[in-house]
């Protein structure tokens, strides 16, 4: 299964590549774009989207040949600064720039390239937190079941916004605030479409929502703690994953340099720590940042990124427990995004 790595570096010199690798090998390499931070793909599985994590964020188009090589479409200004996530979605590309505080909304043209921005939604407010809640932080946009609303986490307000789409334009529907101090991240919304789960960058737990698909009405109903009992180092968890069945969540941990396994009961609302699989106890040296569950629910792809390498583990789907032991590893330097084809 071909899948695209986008990269990141916060250091002075940016990362510059989205890598294609295949069988455990790097296969083809691009780098015209300045911390390809997040990628996604166009429906029809012709256009590839990278979002330029930058002080002038950009959002690309490039057009995915029979070989997995890539073109430049043409690429727009995403009107903030660090732009981390889009979503396909309704004929528009959502953009989030983590940095200014907005959620920016491109028109997709018929041949798959973007139009300039058609809406910019800022978000207002900060959290206690001084290092990293100044201001407002958007995160992801989600889409829930019925695909008529997006839901954005702000870490810097700590807010879970849901907003309604009209024409493909946010109206702002609902939201519900998290808890001060929490940070809301990324989400995964359990199967049934009335549970959600919010992982929190700045106190490493997971919150469970519930939610009202028929009126996009959203409520917190719990949370459980992304890292064993005791660890009280500096911890940010990142990604957060579903299995298929949904008995399963999997949470990267950077700070803590790991990965939580945490068990969903059958009603969806309750999670139980089941495993902490750590690779070291020198913070910042793997830095975990994004995780894709191959389809066969047998293998967990975790992008590295401060080691520089996406790694495949073995997943018991009966347990959902991880192992590491002779996982293959490829070097992507920077890896900070999973797109498999």
């Amino acid at each position: 299964m071909p899948t695209f790595v986008g990269a990141y570096s916060w250091t002075e010199v940016p990362a510059t590549g989205i890598t294609v690798i295949e069988a455990g090998a790097v296969t083809g390499t691009f780098t015209d774009i300045v911390n390809p931070f997040h990628l996604a793909l166009s429906p029809s599985g012709r256009t590839l989207y990278a979002a330029s994590n930058a002080p002038e964020g950009r959002v690309f188009a490039l057009t995915v040949g029979d070989d997995g090589s890539l073109t430049p479409l043409n690429d727009q200004s995403a009107e903030g600064a660090g732009t981390i996530h889009l979503l396909v979605h309704a004929g528009h590309v959502y953009a989030t720039n983590h940095d200014s505080g907005e959620v920016v909304v491109f028109p997709v043209n018929d041949d798959e390239s973007l139009g300039p921005v058609r809406q910019s939604v800022k978000h207002l407010g900060s959290g206690p937190n001084e290092l990293s809640q100044l201001g407002p932080h958007p995160h992801v946009t989600v889409p829930d079941p019925t695909g008529t609303r997006v839901l954005v986490p702000d870490k810097g307000n700590d807010q879970l916004y849901v907003y309604r789409l009209e024409e493909g334009l946010l109206v702002p529907h609902s939201q519900v605030h998290l808890g001060a101090g929490n940070g809301p991240r990324h989400l995964v919304f359990h199967p049934d479409g009335t549970h959600l789960y919010v992982v929190n960058e700045l106190v490493s737990t997971v919150t469970v929502c519930g939610y009202d698909p028929s009126t996009g009405a959203l409520w917190t109903v719990g949370s459980a703690p992304t890292l064993p009992e005791g660890e009280d180092g500096w911890n940010a968890p990142s990604a957060i994953v579903l299995s298929a069945d949904a008995r399963f969540l999997y949470v990267a941990n950077r700070g803590h340099e790991s990965l939580t396994v945490l068990r969903v009961d059958k009603d969806g609302e309750h999670l139980e720590p089941v495993q902490n699989l750590r690779f070291s106890e020198e913070a910042f040296s793997t830095m975990p940042w994004d995780l894709v569950l191959d389809p066969s629910g047998t293998v967990l792809h975790l992008a590295n990124q401060a080691a520089g390498a996406v790694i495949a583990l073995t997943v018991d789907p009966g347990t959902g427990l991880l192992s590491a032991e002779g996982a293959p590893t490829v070097e992507v330097p920077g890896a900070a995004c999973l797109l498999p084809l």
